[in-house]
């Protein structure tokens, strides 16, 4: 059975990106990942860290093996060749596996593929590559296309890179050859993520911005599409009526809810958290403590400070851009408009008059319209709006920017658009969106 083994080459110091192997990448060193990838690979025996400083151990993974590298080799001046054969002479193994810690998105399971190639022995090494199926030129020539007969993309031959995420090879082929690369190569190919090499600024800040990163599956299914074709029928359905949230959706008062919240719980002593309190909007106020489990008792205290700091800071509040001229389009075209919000009634008829024109909703629906008090996402106040303006549900579409305005949709019938500039989480929902107020006048007033 062969004996395998990985190595790591790292150095305090680097030239382009100050310490970049010890930059906080996710809680932790950038160093860390590649070597905690490399523990989780049972079939290696074991995993070094080829080093002239040993104190680097202290901020990796348990287990991981010291092979002490001469200082004379840390100088940026040093060939590659050289640096990886010191190792390679010093390592007890039959196949080597040499990572980055520049390369913290490698996948173990890339790892394993290219193992097994080397080890059925029909090939004397495996690397990662990167694929790019596009239009390639090298010295001012095409490089994979014909240019008097040009195919799609698809069917272009790819031109692959190595992204320098890992190696793999027979020592006795290295000995032989002074080369990680043999003459029998098998190409693991990764992802965009996978592929990320960290030598520049740029590049640790892209991995910053892809650590929850992650690729979609090659088998698409109907429901990770952001648009449902099939609800883009409701266009020609005789829309007659277009009811809308508030926050989110008309009003951006974001920042005036978490001041309210922290302002009342500091007046109250308490501690629950605003994040926590984010989860819920678009429910009832007390729905929202029930769901944080606040004690009942607290209920009409904090509904007292938060609702009075809200209405003598209601300057903070701002009406989401296009929504008073875009709205007018609507009335204008001959659609009835309502708001169906989880406020009291109160509150939403101050911020409505504060912000919009007197006339530019029939209707505006809260719980307390409703002789059971039930708010979304059940669909009594969609349902109230429609009796109160004689609609049909099946001739209404409902403007929201949360689970529970969807929900409170679907229930009541209505047609559902998802604004995408709202507060919500537009990967949790699958149907009509738009980014702005503007493409949504647009796309149902033609």
């Amino acid at each position: 059975m062969s004996r395998i083994a990985a190595f790591v080459p790292i150095k305090l110091l680097s030239r382009r990106l100050p310490n970049k192997n010890f930059l906080i990448l996710g809680q932790r060193p950038l160093a860390y990942h590649i070597f905690s990838t490399l523990s989780q690979i049972d079939v290696i025996n074991e995993v070094f860290c080829y080093t002239s400083q040993q104190q680097i151990l202290d901020l990796l993974p348990k287990d991981i093996a010291l092979l002490t590298r001469p200082k004379s080799l840390d100088g940026d001046d040093v060939n590659a060749n050289e640096l990886f054969r010191f190792a390679v002479e010093k390592i007890d193994a039959d196949i080597l596996i040499l990572c980055h810690a520049t390369g913290p998105f490698i996948e173990a399971s890339s790892i394993k593929k290219g193992l097994e190639a080397v080890k059925s022995g029909d090939y004397d090494c495996s690397f990662s590559v990167q694929a790019h199926r596009t239009y390639a030129w090298y010295k001012d020539e095409p490089l994979n296309y014909d240019r008097t007969n040009i195919a799609q993309t698809q069917q272009l031959e790819p031109v692959y890179s190595e992204t320098s995420g890992f190696y793999i090879f027979r020592k006795s082929n290295y000995l032989e050859s002074g080369s990680r690369i043999g003459k029998k190569p098998y190409f693991v190919e990764v992802t965009e993520k996978e592929a990320i090499d960290i030598d520049e600024p740029a590049d640790f800040n892209l991995a910053q911005h892809m650590l929850d990163y992650k690729i979609l599956s090659d088998e698409i299914k109907y429901d990770d599409f952001f648009i449902n074709l099939a609800n883009l029928g409701f266009k020609n359905k005789n829309v007659e009526h277009v009811s809308f949230d508030m926050d989110g959706v008309l009003i951006d008062s974001i920042e005036l809810m978490e001041k309210a919240w922290c302002f009342t719980m500091d007046k109250l002593n308490l501690d629950y958290k605003f994040e926590e309190y984010r989860k819920y909007i678009g429910i009832p106020f007390f729905s929202i403590l029930e769901n944080m489990n606040i004690p009942k008792n607290l209920n009409e205290d904090i509904l007292d400070l938060y609702d009075g700091f809200c209405r003598e800071n209601v300057d903070l509040i701002k009406a989401m851009p296009g929504s008073q001229d875009q709205i007018e389009r609507l009335k204008l075209n001959g659609l009835k408009t309502s708001v169906v919000t989880s406020k009291n009634k109160l509150r939403a008829i101050e911020i409505i008059e504060n912000l919009f024109d007197e006339e530019l909703f029939d209707i505006v629906v809260s719980p307390e319209d409703i002789p059971s008090g039930r708010g979304k996402p059940h669909p009594d106040p969609l349902l109230y709006a429609c009796i109160q303006m004689g609609v049909d549900p099946f001739n209404s579409i409902y403007i929201g920017d949360m689970d529970v305005d969807k929900l409170a949709a679907e229930r009541a019938g209505f047609h559902f658009v998802y604004a995408n500039w709202g507060y919500g989480d537009l990967k949790k929902v699958q149907d009509v969106w738009f980014d702005n107020m503007f493409d949504l006048a647009d796309y149902i007033v033609g």
